[in-house]
C-alpha cells in the first residue's frame, strides 16, 4: 500500500510493451543529430573552400548565404516549433544591421558596442511582433508582420536625418577580410560559426522541456493549457529568442557588405527566409541550408542576369517544390527514409506499464471524504441556449465520480467549466477550496488538475515518448500549490523511454492514442483527473485494463477522477458516485445502487443499468 506521496509502483513502466515490433521510424532526435552534423559540414565547407582558393566572389557569396541560413534557421524555429507565421524576419535582420551602421558610421562607436546595440534593437523589434501574436494567429499574424517588413525600408528613408536615407551608410571592415595563417578570414569564420550555432541552437531547444512545451502550444492551445502552459507566453518567448538569434546574424551583415541602405531590406528578403523553410522542409534542421542554397544561389548567382525577377523566381521554385515535394526537399527525403524503415506492425501500447505487477489493494487514505470540487448553482448559456442550468454537485477526494447523460446533456460543458476552458455565466466553482470560477485553464492545471479530451491531443511532430514526456515536464514545472505530487522512479522512466522513444505516433491506433494521453496525464502528477470519454475506441481487453488502471490511480495514488463516459458498464463498475445530467440539469446524484434504482433515470438510457 502507498500514500499520496509514495506512488512510484503505480507508474512502473517495466511492462510497457512495444509488442515486439521494430520501431516504426528512427528517433526524431537521431534524425536531428544527423541533419545537424551534415548541415554544419556543408556550412563550413562552403565557407572555407572559397577562402582557401582565394576566390573573392564566391567567398562573398557564401558569406551571405551562410548568414541567411542562420536567419532561416530561426525562421524555421518560429514557423514549425512555435507555429507562428511571420513574413517580417527580414525587417528584424535589417534593424540589427542598420543599428550597427548608424552606431558606427554616424556616431563613431566601436563595433562591439554597436553590435550590442544592434542585437538589443532586434530584440525590441521582436517584442513588437510578439504583441500582435497574443491576439492573432496564422496568416493574420503573417499579414501584420509583412506590413512591418514593407514599411521598414520606407522608414529608413523617411528618417534620413538619422539613417542617411537613400544614400545609405558606408563602413570599413578591411581587417575582417584579411586571410590569416590558415588561409581563412576572421569574417568567414565568424559567419560560419554563427550559422552552425544557429543550427545547434534549434536542435538544442527541441531537446529541452521548453522546446516540447513550445511545440505543444503550437499544435494545441487546449492541451498546452491543460499542462499548465500559457500559449501566449510561449509565443512571446519564441519571438524574443528568434529575434535574438536574427539580431546576432544581422550585426554581421555590415562587415560582409560594407554598406547598408534601405534597398537591402525590402520585402524580398523576408520572403526569401520564409520560402527557404518551405522549400527545404518545415521542421527539418537541414532544410534551411538546402532552401537558402536553392532560393539564393539559383536566382542571384547562377541566374544573375535575371536577378530583378527574384520574387518570381522564389514563387516559381516554391510552387514546383511544393508540387513535387509537399514536405519540402529534405522533408520528402525524410519521409521516404521513414517508410523504408517502418514496421508493418503498428506498435502495441499497453497500460501494464502504469499498472505494475501487484494486485489492486484498497488503502485507507487521509482526507477521504473531503470535498475536492464544489460546484454551486452553475449556469452556462450560449445565447438563448442553456448548456448548464443551475448545476450543483460535490466531488469527494480520492473518489471516482461519473458524469453520465445523453449527448447534449452538458457533460463536456461542465468538464470545460471545471478545467477552465469555458467561463460560467453564473455560479461558482472551487477546487481544493480555491475559487477557480474566473481562472484560466493553465492556472487551474497548476492547482493539480489534469485533463484528457474527446479527441486525443497527440502530437505528430513528436515521438511517442515525447508525447508522454511532456506530462513529466509538467510535473516538474508546476508548483504543487498545496497538492501532493507523485512521480515514477527513474528506472521506470528509463524502461518506458526505451520502449517508446523510437515509435511514431502516426502508426498508433485511435484507441491506443487515448491510452497515451491518459498515461501522460497520470505522469503529470495531478491530484484531480478530468477524463472526457477516455474509453471510446478501446477494445474489450483494453477497456478492462483501463478500468483496472483507474482503480489503481484511485486506490494507490489517491487520485480524484471525474469521468465523462458513455460506457455505462465501465462507469457502474468503478464509480463511487454518479451524477446524471439531462438538458443541462442534474436529474440524479448518488451511489451506483441509488442511480440504478431511480425510475426517472432508467428512461434516459437505452441499455439497462445495473447496480
Amino acid at each position: 500500500m502507498t500514500s499520496d506521496a509514495q506512488a512510484p509502483a503505480a507508474v512502473n513502466a517495466a511492462a510497457f510493451d512495444s509488442g515486439g515490433s521494430r520501431p516504426s521510424r528512427p528517433s526524431r532526435l537521431n534524425s536531428d543529430n544527423s541533419q545537424l552534423i551534415l548541415g554544419c559540414v556543408l556550412v563550413i565547407v562552403s565557407a572555407v573552400v572559397p577562402d582557401l582558393l582565394g576566390n573573392a566572389y564566391w567567398t562573398h557569396s557564401f558569406q551571405l548565404v551562410n548568414l541567411f541560413i542562420a536567419v532561416a534557421v530561426f525562421q524555421n524555429l518560429l514557423m514549425h516549433d512555435a507555429g507562428q507565421t511571420s513574413f517580417g524576419q527580414g525587417a528584424i535582420f535589417g534593424v540589427a544591421a542598420y543599428m550597427v551602421a548608424v552606431a558606427m558610421g554616424i556616431h563613431g562607436l566601436g563595433y562591439p558596442l554597436a553590435a550590442l546595440c544592434g542585437i538589443g534593437a532586434a530584440v525590441l523589434a521582436g517584442l513588437l511582433f510578439a504583441f500582435p501574436a497574443l491576439r492573432v494567429q496564422g496568416y493574420y499574424l503573417g499579414f501584420v508582420t509583412m506590413s512591418a517588413a514593407t514599411v521598414f525600408p520606407e522608414m529608413m528613408v523617411a528618417f534620413n536625418k538619422y539613417t542617411n536615407g537613400v544614400n545609405g551608410i558606408s563602413l570599413s571592415f578591411t581587417g575582417w577580410h584579411i586571410r590569416g595563417a590558415l588561409g581563412i578570414s576572421p569574417l568567414t569564420m565568424a559567419v560560419a560559426l554563427v550559422a552552425c550555432l544557429a543550427l545547434a541552437t534549434h536542435v538544442g531547444i527541441r531537446r529541452t522541456a521548453f522546446g516540447r512545451r513550445l511545440r505543444v502550444a503550437a499544435e494545441s492551445t487546449e492541451a498546452a493549457q491543460s499542462l499548465g502552459v500559457s500559449p501566449g507566453m510561449m509565443r512571446s518567448l519564441a519571438f524574443i529568442i528568434v529575434s535574438l538569434g536574427t539580431g546576432v546574424a544581422g550585426v554581421l551583415y555590415p562587415p560582409i557588405v560594407g554598406f547598408v541602405s534601405p534597398a537591402a531590406f525590402s520585402l524580398d528578403l523576408s520572403i526569401l527566409f520564409f520560402f527557404a523553410v518551405i522549400v527545404g522542409g518545415r521542421g527539418q534542421v537541414l532544410g534551411t541550408v538546402v532552401g537558402v542554397w536553392i532560393l539564393y544561389l539559383l536566382p542571384n548567382i547562377l541566374l544573375a542576369d535575371l536577378a530583378n525577377y527574384r520574387m518570381l523566381a522564389y514563387g516559381a521554385v516554391a510552387l514546383l517544390v511544393m508540387l513535387a515535394f509537399p514536405d519540402g526537399v529534405i522533408g520528402a527525403f525524410e519521409r521516404w527514409r521513414q517508410r523504408r524503415r517502418a514496421s508493418h506492425e503498428p506498435p502495441d501500447i499497453r497500460v501494464e506499464g502504469l499498472l505494475g505487477d501487484r494486485p489492486v489493494v484498497k488503502c485507507v487514505l487521509s482526507g477521504t471524504g473531503e470535498v475536492a470540487i464544489d460546484v454551486r448553482d452553475a449556469s452556462k448559456t450560449f445565447g438563448s441556449v442553456a448548456a448548464l442550468d443551475g448545476v450543483a454537485l460535490q466531488v469527494k477526494r480520492h473518489h471516482i465520480h461519473g458524469l453520465v447523460g445523453a449527448n447534449g446533456s452538458g457533460k463536456t460543458s461542465l468538464l470545460n467549466i471545471l478545467s477552465g476552458f469555458s467561463r460560467l455565466s453564473a455560479g461558482q466553482v472551487t477546487i481544493h477550496g480555491v475559487d477557480i470560477t474566473r481562472q484560466p485553464a493553465q492556472r487551474i492545471a497548476r492547482l493539480g488538475v489534469g485533463r484528457t479530451f474527446q479527441t486525443p491531443r497527440i502530437f505528430g511532430s513528436m515521438s511517442l515518448w515525447e508525447n508522454v514526456l511532456i506530462g513529466l515536464d509538467a510535473a516538474r514545472a508546476i508548483g504543487h500549490g498545496g497538492v501532493a505530487r507523485s512521480g515514477p522512479p527513474a528506472a521506470a522512466i528509463a524502461v518506458m523511454r526505451a520502449a517508446m522513444e523510437e515509435c511514431s505516433v502516426e502508426r498508433v491506433p485511435h484507441g491506443q492514442r487515448r491510452l497515451v494521453e491518459v498515461t501522460r496525464v497520470a505522469l503529470m502528477g495531478a491530484d484531480i483527473l478530468f477524463l472526457d470519454e477516455p474509453a471510446a475506441g478501446l477494445s474489450p481487453t483494453e477497456r478492462e485494463q483501463f478500468k483496472t488502471l483507474l482503480l489503481r490511480l484511485r486506490d494507490e495514488l489517491g487520485k480524484t477522477i471525474v469521468l465523462v463516459e458513455h460506457d455505462l458498464d465501465l462507469v457502474w463498475g468503478i464509480a463511487d458516485t454518479i451524477t446524471v445530467l439531462e438538458a443541462g440539469k442534474v436529474v440524479a446524484h448518488g451511489s451506483t445502487r441509488e442511480i440504478a434504482g431511480n425510475p426517472s433515470v432508467r428512461k434516459l438510457f437505452i441499455e439497462p443499468i445495473h447496480a
